[in-house]
């Protein structure tokens, strides 16, 4: 089996936050590796970088998209 590509899931709002929404872009092989490294990941917030990831239940990607890829994106669909 050939080996895949890397592509870039998305995730629009995986996280509760009190302000606005949340964004994840994780770039894996595939979905459960992307899964994998979205848990280990370190996040940003208000300034504060290096926080750690909320520990959620991450579902479908919004997006998957095959790299090298160039998209614009509104994120309020």
């Amino acid at each position: 089996m050939p080996k895949q590509g890397v592509k870039m899931y998305i995730w629009n709002n995986p996280y509760h936050v009190d302000y606005g929404s949340s964004l994840l872009v994780v770039l894996a092989h595939n979905l459960r590796q992307a899964k994998s490294e979205a848990k280990r990941g370190q996040g940003y917030i208000y300034g504060e970088y290096e926080r750690p990831t909320p520990d959620v239940k991450l579902g479908k990607p919004t997006r998957v998209l095959n790299l090298p890829c160039a998209e614009w994106h509104r994120w309020e669909e």
